[in-house]
């Protein structure tokens, strides 16, 4: 029986993948919540700025505050509503579509029904109208602490304010106008400045999370099963009898490199604070390390079973605070009892394992070794191919073929990248968002400075570049702060998707980094090039015209 779909691996990683994304739905609607709650505090920033003379009027004519703030606020509830309603229609059509047909690339699954659980839906409603409601309560009530005659006329722009490079004259000095410029705006807005790093850090720490989930996960397998496991296939025996004969039928076929008998069975492991089960491995010390390739936790050192000690995998160890040189009991497959030492913590990412030489078996229990299963080295035939070869002997049971597990994990990792594509899509459009309302603030502000600029004779480029010089220095901050940001969120959810007999991995591949930084900064750019054409449209005229 080559293995499927129906295996016991097959059922552990369908699990694994389902307590996965559970994990991600929980952790990362926080990170796009705090991102949200930034973009609400920008527009409706925007909006006061933009309204700021009505508001003015409103004082002026005896208008209480509280209504001023009531318009303001029904104004936010309205759009979040209908916002929400799009957004949590939209997203549950699209969402679970795209996450259970990747699972179906993988698994057997019956048709999706479509469910819209009410209470879901309704703390999103409430998490955001909250959210909406704060934050406009805030910033209304922010510009109702000033007179009606200042709300009346613009926006006085900030005092200018000297920086700490103009304490450094040889760098001060090399900087061009625009250059200086810029280093004074970034101090004179420091509240947008904040607000355009935090939101591009969220963006990047999303995308740093989507790529680092796949890194973690991508080559464990391929190093259970085709690195520790050195070999192709393990040839279950339901009689240890058989073992001499199929032994002697793997031996005749050329294309067998080795062929290694041991005996595998479940035992508890004695310890203070309880009695967790395991897999033991009893193999010949000799013959074993040429089909268990295993290595200590560095995942370099090299490690020979001994016949002497046992060597314990991993994660075993880590759950039950065992190290090198302890002492722990074991059961034999009779259920003899012995306690022995171990030599050392091995690599090991699914399952757990003991690994114990023929000779220290027999040393601790005096009793023979039955061996159930027969590890074979060979990679120019199928697992088919030799299973016709022994398939007739009395005594055989099964072959287990691990490169048709690498296979289903690679397919797996293929869908993943489907949803790593739905994270891009959402963190971009959250950057996005915030850049563009950062972008049209910062333009409305100072339209009357830019418009002063084109006066005395700077060209479009030049306009574009004292604006878009600020944001590109703020991406690059936000994304370079994005990066640890994802690392500490990835950190997280690896820590919770990881199950008592599975390890992954939390180390992130320098490309993932890459890719998200330039996704960023790519938004980025973009952004640029879409309000390029707003600053084409501001008039001259604006820099004549009274404030007051």
């Amino acid at each position: 029986m080559i293995l499927d779909r129906d295996s016991h691996y097959s059922t552990v990683m369908y699990t694994q993948n389902a307590k996965q994304m559970g994990a991600i739905g929980y952790s990362l609607p926080t990170l796009f919540y705090l991102v949200a709650a930034l973009v609400c505090l920008t527009t409706m920033t925007r909006l006061v700025d933009e309204q700021r003379g009505q508001i003015g009027i409103f004082r002026a004519l005896g208008f209480s505050k509280g209504k001023i703030v009531s318009k303001y606020v029904i104004y936010a509830l309205s759009a979040t509503v209908i916002g929400s309603t799009i957004g949590i229609f939209t997203g549950m059509s699209i969402f679970p579509v795209v996450i259970y047909e990747t699972w179906r690339l993988m698994y057997d699954l019956p048709a999706r029904l479509p469910l819209y659980p009410l209470k879901n839906i309704l703390i999103c409603y409430l998490a955001f109208s909250v959210l909406m409601a704060g934050v406009t309560i805030y910033v209304v009530n922010k510009s109702l602490r000033e007179m009606p005659s200042q709300l009346m006329r613009p926006k006085a722009p900030k005092n200018a304010k000297k920086v700490f490079l103009e304490k450094i004259p040889f760098i001060w000095k090399k900087l061009s106008f625009t250059g200086r410029i810029t280093a004074r705006n970034l101090i004179r807005y420091r509240v947008r400045a904040l607000m355009t790093i935090i939101g591009v850090a969220g963006c990047t720490g999303l995308l740093v999370v989507g790529w680092g989930i796949k890194d973690s996960i991508k080559d464990v397998v391929a190093i259970q099963f085709g690195q520790i496991f050195a070999h192709d296939y393990t040839i279950n025996l339901e009689d240890s009898k058989a073992a001499p004969e199929i032994l002697d039928v793997l031996g005749k076929d050329l294309s067998n490199t080795k062929s290694v008998p041991y005996m595998s069975y479940s035992s508890k492991v004695y310890l203070s604070d309880g009695e967790p089960t395991l897999n033991v491995i009893v193999i010949d010390a000799r013959e074993g390390s040429e089909v268990f390739a295993l290595r200590e936790t560095d995942k370099v050192t090299e490690l020979r079973i001994k016949n002497g000690g046992v060597i314990v995998s991993e994660k075993f160890a880590k759950n039950n605070g065992i190290s090198a040189g302890d002492y722990i009991t074991i059961e034999s497959a009779s259920g003899l009892k012995a306690k022995t030492k171990v030599n050392a913590v091995c690599e090991m990412y699914f399952q757990h394992y003991i690994f114990i030489s023929e000779e220290q078996y027999d040393v601790l229990f005096s009793e023979p070794v039955h061996y159930s299963a027969i590890a074979v080295k060979n990679s120019d035939e199928s697992a088919s191919e030799i299973a016709a070869g022994i398939k007739d002997i009395a005594g055989f049971s099964s072959i287990a073929d691990f490169s048709s597990l690498e296979s289903q994990f690679d397919t797996m990792l293929q869908a993943l990248d489907y949803i790593i594509l739905v994270i891009i899509i959402t963190a971009g459009s959250l950057a996005f968002v915030v850049l563009i309302n950062l972008t049209q603030v910062n333009i409305s502000e100072r339209i009357r400075e830019i418009a002063t600029l084109k006066v005395l004779g700077f060209r479009d480029v030049e306009v574009s570049s004292y604006i878009y010089k600020e944001i590109f220095l703020l991406t690059l901050i936000g994304a370079a702060a994005g990066l640890p940001l994802g690392v500490v969120e990835h950190r997280f959810i690896m820590g919770v998707i990881n199950m008592e007999m599975i390890m992954f991995g939390t180390q992130i591949k320098l490309l993932s980094f890459v890719y998200a930084f330039g996704i960023t900064i790519g938004f980025t750019l973009l952004v640029m090039l879409m309000m390029a054409r707003d600053l084409k449209k501001v008039e001259m005229i604006e820099s004549l015209k009274s404030v007051e």
